[in-house]
């Protein structure tokens, strides 16, 4: 029976107070699952912990948190927390590379001192790819990160193929495009400046050119995809990736969102941004193909239940 492997395990979340880490949480509590979130709050919440999770305030790249696996022992290993704002790392790239790349390989050292780990999924992005000119990007691409975000995603992504190869860690890597939904409040990315500007009337600032193409899912497709892994142990030392059909331009994505909402957004072009890849969305056939998973949460659907999310979260900020 589909998510009997994740009924009474031990599982810890790094970064579980964030964005995708928290929804995951949610759904892997309702499987009876045994949860330790592990989070520094540098861009989670404490008020995304579920009550029913055990919580500790940690650092991925303090190797203390080795104690938190000594004392809790988990069976498997969602590794979520990063540093996950582009322009961020281009701002600050010495903390973005740390904690991306060695905070995965402080979670990764950990685990292979310890005999119980099942499965350790580490999280890894489309940047991760770097730019290519044939489109959609498969799993088989080369990693070729140019700028700080990208690298950092690039090099933790290998490292962890690294650690499967060498030392026969049972891992697994997700490669995501854009994630979208309740509980974002990172409003420099698209979808939750553009519903803040609908909600506050406000103009939406366009730091590109608006034409650069993305590719965005849903965070409960992600959640599933996530879990399926989980219960898939077939596939370790390989990568997924997980998209969907909804890509669009920026400038697409607005209007669609218009569409969606029946609201008119007013939007000013800055075109600012620097180091941003024009153009980029995923194959993730072999998902569909070896996890039985597809996206099901159409765009216009996934833009409703965000728009009600964030109209609560501004009555209450």
């Amino acid at each position: 029976m589909e998510n009997m492997e994740l009924k009474n395990k031990k599982i810890a979340v790094t970064g579980g107070a964030g964005f995708i880490g928290s929804h995951l949480v949610r759904d892997l509590i309702v499987l009876e699952s045994d949860i330790v979130v592990i989070d520094n709050l540098s861009s989670g919440k404490k008020e995304n912990v579920h009550p029913k999770a055990k919580f500790y305030k940690a650092d991925v790249r303090d190797k203390k948190i080795a104690e938190i696996f000594e004392k809790e022992n988990p069976q498997i290993v969602f590794h979520f927390a990063a540093q996950p704002l582009v322009g961020e790392a281009y701002k600050n790239p010495f903390s973005a590379i740390e904690t991306n790349v060695m905070g995965t390989v402080n979670v990764l050292e950990i685990c292979r001192q310890r005999e119980d780990v099942e499965l350790i999924v580490v999280v890894s992005s489309d940047k991760a790819y770097g730019t290519h000119i044939t489109l959609p990007y498969k799993e088989s691409y080369a990693l070729q990160g140019n700028h700080p975000y990208d690298v950092s995603k690039s090099a933790a992504d290998l490292i962890a193929t690294s650690y499967f190869k060498t030392y026969g860690l049972p891992i697994v890597i997700t490669r995501f495009s854009n994630v979208y939904g309740p509980g974002d409040v990172n409003f420099s990315r698209l979808i939750p400046g553009v519903l803040e500007a609908a909600i506050k009337n406000k103009t939406f600032l366009i730091r590109s050119d608006g034409k650069m193409v993305r590719e965005y899912i849903y965070v409960k497709d992600i959640v599933d995809g996530c879990i399926k892994l989980a219960d898939n142990r077939k596939n370790f030392g390989e990568a997924f990736n997980f998209g969907s059909k909804d890509i669009f331009s920026v400038l697409e994505a607005v209007k669609k969102i218009e569409q969606v909402l029946d609201k008119k957004i007013t939007c000013k072009i800055l075109n600012i941004t620097q180091n941003e890849i024009p153009a980029q969305y995923l194959d993730w056939s072999k998902a569909k193909k070896k996890l039985g998973w597809i996206p099901k949460t159409s765009f216009e659907e996934g833009i409703k239940k965000s728009f009600e999310w964030y109209s609560r979260y501004f009555e209450n900020y």
